[in-house]
């Protein structure tokens, strides 16, 4: 029998909204995608340093000893000073990695560093093989004898994610693949910040029923709590 979460968010589920919201969906990306784009490499290293320096002022990340991070890639806000940052105070960095084998799955596992890290089927930095993850499915064990859940090694005092937008009420577009609604459905019930360009910030998103919000967002320009 397979352990596999059926969650939604992929190709099968998109067909179940309906279609003004899907076609909403996408020409959010599509725009975002431009503008990213379109922006300026050093105006987007500016906007990245000025909102990473924002969140490491935050007592949210100072207090945090755990916290899950990504590398960011493709015009994503960057979060190489946030890296650099957590591995010198000694904070356990917990980063993604997909499933090759398990497309929409993703694990996130503890990292010590840039030199643990190597190019992913996404094209991103993700943590060698080698390293152990801790996946979606494991977030809601229990116990055989108790029925009790039993805590993850994976228990980050603090998430920060990537999205292709969000919302004042802490929407949060990602690309389509649903790893990160999966993950936040069942795991990551600490503080979740999003980290975005000011420009990535709208009033309203069209969300469907399993995209998962934020608690806080961080931009070159403010941090919101939610």
């Amino acid at each position: 029998m397979s352990t596999t979460p059926q969650t939604p968010g992929v190709s099968t589920a998109m067909a179940a909204l309906p279609e003004e919201t899907a076609q909403a969906r996408i020409d959010v990306r599509r725009t975002m995608r431009r503008l990213r784009a379109e922006q300026p490499p050093e105006l987007a290293q500016s906007r990245s340093a000025a909102a990473q320096k924002r969140l490491l002022d935050c007592p949210l990340w100072c207090q945090a000893r755990s916290v899950a991070l990504y590398v960011g890639v493709r015009g994503e806000l960057a979060t190489n000073e946030l890296l650099q940052a957590a591995w010198q105070d000694k904070k356990v960095v917990w980063l993604p990695r997909v499933r090759t084998e398990a497309p929409g799955l993703m694990d996130f596992v503890a990292c010590g560093g840039m030199h643990e890290l190597r190019p992913g089927p996404l094209g991103l930095l993700e943590p060698v093989d080698s390293l152990p993850g801790v996946g979606p499915e494991a977030a809601n064990t229990h116990s055989a004898e108790s029925g009790q859940a039993v805590e993850s090694a994976f228990a980050p005092d603090l998430a920060l994610l990537p999205g292709v937008a969000f919302d004042f009420e802490g929407g949060r577009l990602g690309y389509g693949g649903g790893y990160y609604d999966r993950f936040l459905e069942k795991a990551l019930n600490c503080p979740r910040v999003g980290l975005c360009f000011e420009f990535q910030l709208v009033p309203s998103l069209p969300l469907a029923p399993w995209d998962q919000r934020v608690n806080y967002i961080c931009t070159e320009e403010r941090i919101l709590c939610l």
